[in-house]
């Protein structure tokens, strides 16, 4: 007696579709923005190498003049001084009379004089009064005793 046993095999899809759904269309959106930094950042390193390549001293040599960035290089055998400034030429040496009080603030002072506005303290080197030796302030506006002459200050 032989028995037969149907076979019916069916084979269903692993995982199934409903175990799964679709990604939402924002993992779509950030899959496509990872792989285009990753074309930009692979295709800037390249540009990078084959620059450097071609030319190794672009990426040292300066772009912008240097006193208009305000670097400057580092102290060395190639800094020889200070930086070289203008220098104010007057038309005629300043005396005492040239300069007045604009006002005492404690221990400093402003002096005018022709075109210039001085800021002193006690032990400035002014041209024309020397040192300043004394700033005191009074009732007519204050004085300023220096090497070469006393200012006193006149009030109207």
């Amino acid at each position: 007696m032989s028995t037969s046993i149907p076979h019916q095999l069916t084979v269903k899809a692993w995982p199934p579709a409903d175990l799964y759904p679709p990604p939402p269309r924002s993992d779509r959106i950030v899959n496509l923005g990872l792989v285009g930094l990753g074309i930009l950042s692979i295709s800037f390193f390249s540009a990078v190498t084959i620059i450097s390549a071609l030319d190794p001293s672009y990426f040292t040599r300066p772009l912008l003049d240097q006193m208009i960035t305000g670097s400057t290089d580092k102290p060395g055998d190639l800094v020889e001084g200070a930086i070289p400034v203008p220098k104010l030429v007057r038309a005629v040496a300043l005396t005492p009379q040239d300069f007045q009080i604009v006002m005492v603030f404690g221990s400093e002072a402003h002096l005018a004089s022709p075109g210039e506005l001085w800021r002193v303290r006690v032990g400035s080197l002014v041209p024309g009064l020397g040192e300043i030796l004394a700033i005191e302030p009074g009732e007519n506006g204050g004085t300023v005793r220096a090497q070469n002459a006393t200012l006193t200050g006149v009030r109207n």
